[in-house]
């Protein structure tokens, strides 16, 4: 086994995590892999540096969660507390009424006629002692405690069977919570889509940026827009260099593919006066040129000079579904990067089971743009209606607010420490595990394996779980309901057996037993199974899920469409008549004449706006783009 949590610094396994995710199959490491404290390292060798020791590692702060929700109160216990410390003295007063009504029935001349058929003086009673033994039966067959136990054990039960899954629920209230849930809000980055963006294009806005920061090589001449393009991507990354956010992670990506960063052939240059600013972008002086790198509202905050073109090549991008960064040398754009955040495969088969199967609304929460939000939404499946965009890290928490204040019970997911507030602002908040430390501690939920069908998982638990709750509850009333009365001897004078009171000592502990049994029962618990089907109808030829048909133990086999053509493809609508939600997406002709080239690989000269769609803006005399610019040369 391995000891302790840590990271990989030499060697190469398979380590069997069964015990942490659930998953069968071992997960292979190499160098730079997580480890955790407890899972077994099955056929090769490890180095590993320690990062977490006893109660620090993943497995010590599992059991405390674990035990943290089994010892926790749902606030459906509190009615049961309630019940319970009224049920005692009501009990009593049950058992004193009972022996006081019996001895005045036999010790009055309304039973003459009736009693001395009863056999209850053969027995060696009398009068007297038959009330009695009538009135001490109740007090043993009454069994508060099968109500007590409704709650805890099945939480107790439910909690473990959720660890089991990789489903880490902390406490009863959060597990009522998620049993209630009627809308979800995801958050885009890092939870419906991989958090990786990488860059898909660079529109050049001029050709300044060319001679602006010479590279040094001067072996080979190179094409303007080459040069133009790699001094973008040069001031780009020095000004990310360090950064932890994934679109500067991807500008570096691309960087280090033309030979720009640390150990490369075009080394990384110091900043100077770096300044960020969250959900707008970072600024800093590199070689005494003043570099800016953000969006709309960084723009025109910083009073940015725009080139002409700017916001054109920023919509198109964004119409592509990507992430446009204009990057401004001198106080001037000079282009725009776009990247693109691909959905996970498991987002759409979420999102539409969660709509269509389990009935709840889902949200999306972004501070991208509508644009590249909205691509996003409709290749998962989200109305663009409930997309919600360019939303400041503060501004999350006042959208969860706005729902619940709509009625809605909401359930927020996220992974990052922006996500945090809003968490812990929802009636439920469900973290993914390999998201931040912050944003876990505040989460109600949290999925270890970071799977977001586990979304859907943890849903149809708590509601298994409550529903379990509740015929514990039927249960232990129904019993209290039925055998109270019948050991007063309310159905004497028919059968003439009393019930003595080791036979209700008996009924009692059966009670308490049975409802034990119910909540062990959850153990049986099976997740919801997912059968998909895969084609190229939608998506414009692209490979991708077109239906599911989910079963779950709740519920029967429901088969889910995964959208209509329309709004995967832009194309006509599909859907039945009445039951058309396509409207409010963006379909418009004016998608259908979107260009959809890469500035990465097209020849247009740094400027000309047919890189984002427009028409050629070159100077006849100097125009040298290739040959899908030229023709237009003609008609001007």
């Amino acid at each position: 086994k391995i000891p302790c949590d840590g990271t990989v610094i030499d060697g190469s396994s398979s380590v069997d995590e069964s015990m942490l995710t659930g998953e069968s199959v071992p997960a292979q490491k190499d160098e730079g892999d997580k480890v955790v404290g407890g899972t077994i390292n099955v056929d090769g060798s490890l180095r590993v540096h320690v990062t977490a020791l006893g109660q620090d590692t993943t497995l010590a702060q599992i059991i405390r969660l674990i035990e943290t929700a089994q010892s926790s109160k749902a606030p459906v216990q509190e009615f049961a507390d309630w019940i319970s410390a009224r049920f005692v003295p009501v009990v009593f007063s049950i058992s004193v009424a009972t022996y006081v009504l019996w001895a005045a029935l036999l010790n009055s001349s309304a039973l003459d006629h009736v009693k001395e058929s009863w056999p209850y003086k053969d027995d060696g009673l009398n009068d007297w002692t038959l009330p009695l033994l009538f009135a001490i039966s109740v007090l043993v067959i009454a069994c508060p405690c099968a109500m007590g136990l409704a709650t805890p054990t099945a939480i107790m039960v439910g909690t473990g069977v959720g660890a089991k899954f990789g489903i880490l629920i902390k406490g009863g209230e959060a597990l009522e919570n998620a049993n209630n849930i009627s809308a979800v809000v995801f958050d885009k980055t890092g939870t419906l889509t991989m958090g990786k963006p990488t860059v898909e294009s660079i529109h050049l806005l001029s050709d300044r940026s060319a001679e602006i920061f010479p590279s040094g090589d001067k072996s080979r001449p190179k094409r303007i827009q080459r040069q133009a393009v790699e001094n973008i991507l040069f001031a780009a990354a020095c000004a990310e260099h360090g950064s932890e956010h994934s679109l500067a992670k991807g500008i570096m990506a691309k960087a280090a593919e033309y030979g720009i960063g640390e150990g490369l052939e075009r080394p990384l240059e110091p900043v100077k006066d770096f300044t960020s600013e969250s959900g707008k972008g970072v600024q800093c002086i590199l070689k005494g040129h003043e570099i800016h790198l953000g969006n709309r509202r960084s723009l025109l905050s910083h009073e940015i000079q725009v080139t002409p073109g700017t916001f054109n090549a920023m919509e198109n991008l964004e119409r592509l579904g990507q992430t446009a960064i204009a990057v401004s040398i001198d106080g001037r754009s000079e282009a725009v990067i776009g990247l693109i955040d691909k959905a996970k495969d498991e987002a759409a088969l979420t999102v539409n089971v969660l709509e269509h199967v389990l009935g709840v609304k889902v949200y999306m929460l972004t501070g991208d743009n509508y644009r590249t939000a909205g691509v996003v939404a409709q290749e998962i499946g989200i109305a663009s209606v409930n997309v919600i965009a360019d939303v400041m890290p503060e501004g999350k928490v006042q959208c969860v607010k706005r729902l619940q204040e709509e009625g809605e019970f909401v359930a927020m997911i996220g992974d990052g420490v922006n996500d945090s507030p809003a968490l812990a602002q929802a009636d439920v908040g469900i973290a993914i595990g390999a998201g931040t430390d912050v944003a876990i501690e505040t989460a109600g939920v949290v999925l270890v394996n970071s799977k977001l069908t586990d979304v859907i998982v943890s849903i149809d638990l708590a509601r298994t779980i409550y529903s379990r709750i509740k015929l514990n509850f039927i249960w232990a009333l129904g019993y209290n309901s039925l055998a109270i009365p019948i050991a007063a001897g309310i159905l004497y004078p028919v059968f003439e057996k009393a019930l003595p009171p080791f036979m209700a000592a008996v009924a009692m502990v059966f009670s308490s037993v049975s409802v034990i049994l119910s909540s062990l029962l959850l153990n049986r618990y099976k997740p919801p199974q997912y059968e998909k089907q895969y084609g190229r109808s939608l998506r414009q030829g692209r490979l991708g899920l077109e239906s599911v048909e989910f079963t779950s133990s709740r519920l029967s086999s429901v088969k889910v469409p995964i959208n209509c053509p329309k709004m995967l493809n832009i194309g006509e609508c599909t859907c039945e008549p009445g039951a058309c939600e396509c409207e409010e997406f963006r379909c418009s002709e004016s998608c259908n004449k979107i260009i959809r080239r890469n500035s990465l690989t097209t020849g247009y000269y740094p400027g000309c706006q047919m890189q984002w769609g427009g028409q050629c803006t070159c100077p006849p005399h100097l125009c040298r783009c290739s040959n899908p610019c030229k023709p237009n040369m003609d008609q001007m």
